[in-house]
């Protein structure tokens, strides 16, 4: 997921006389390297920036692709930090040392992974990334001929991306587990799921509340009135509404 990082966050003027109903987006601010929104000086920075402009900065801001090559390059000379938030010595590599990890914990190939999901295995490296002449010749070079080394990580960048969607068909499939079955292992959705736990208020609040645009509206009234043109608050919030659909999802033909 670290292929979701930007280089810089586009910091946007919100003392400005916008109007969501232009099409023009709102004007950016300033641009400030990642590197300055890690650790002791990242909170020293946010404070700075306030809340509310940072999340509406990060509303208009997509998120990067999790695909080959995208991994953000101020991870790879990421300067970690001591339990105390002071910078550590030696520079860190994220991406090679992502690999390394999960050869050290024994975490399955990609081919193995997916057997283990009941998936058909991939035989050729464009069955992973299909006409992508760049990637297979890439891939070669790393791993030869045999698929059966190729790591996790890097064969879940490489996948080809279901239609419609940000991630291939085995992240997909994780997806899918984990989405069910963190609701059913979850207490807080089962046995625990009640006034005693979440107080009456709090139960309120969850009964009522309907995706992340609620959330966002209770804590800042009027932010997504004013700044979000999208339907959902996960979408860039300057891209166009979704147009209305009156016929119910069940009826509708498959896309």
């Amino acid at each position: 997921m670290h292929s979701l990082l930007p280089e810089k966050v586009l910091l946007r003027d919100i003392g400005s006389d916008y109007c969501i109903d232009h099409e023009e987006s709102l004007p950016i601010q300033e641009e400030v390297p990642m590197k300055e929104m890690i650790g002791l000086e990242g909170e020293r920075r946010l404070s700075e920036i306030g809340m509310e402009k940072m999340l509406i900065s990060m509303g208009y801001q997509s998120s990067g692709a999790i695909a080959l090559w995208n991994y953000p390059s101020w991870m790879r000379n990421l300067i970690a930090h001591d339990v105390n938030g002071e910078d550590r010595p030696d520079p860190v590599d994220m991406a090679a040392l992502e690999i390394y990890r999960d050869r050290e914990r024994k975490v399955a190939r990609f081919n193995e992974f997916r057997r283990n999901l009941l998936m058909v295995p991939i035989q050729r490296w464009e069955d992973l990334v299909g006409d992508d002449r760049d990637a297979v010749e890439a891939l070669r070079e790393v791993y030869g001929d045999d698929i059966e080394k190729l790591d996790l990580q890097v064969g879940l960048h490489a996948e080809k991306k279901i239609k419609g969607f940000a991630i291939g068909e085995t992240s997909f499939f994780i997806f899918l587990l984990i989405a069910s079955r963190r609701l059913e292992a979850d207490r807080f959705f089962t046995t625990n799921f009640n006034a005693k736990t979440y107080t009456e208020e709090g139960l309120n609040w969850v009964n009522k509340t309907e995706n992340l645009k609620d959330v966002i509206d209770r804590h800042f009234p009027g932010m997504t009135s004013k700044y979000m043109r999208c339907t959902s608050a996960f979408s860039v919030w300057d891209s166009p509404p979704d147009p209305k659909r009156y016929l119910p999802l069940y009826l509708r033909l498959a896309t």
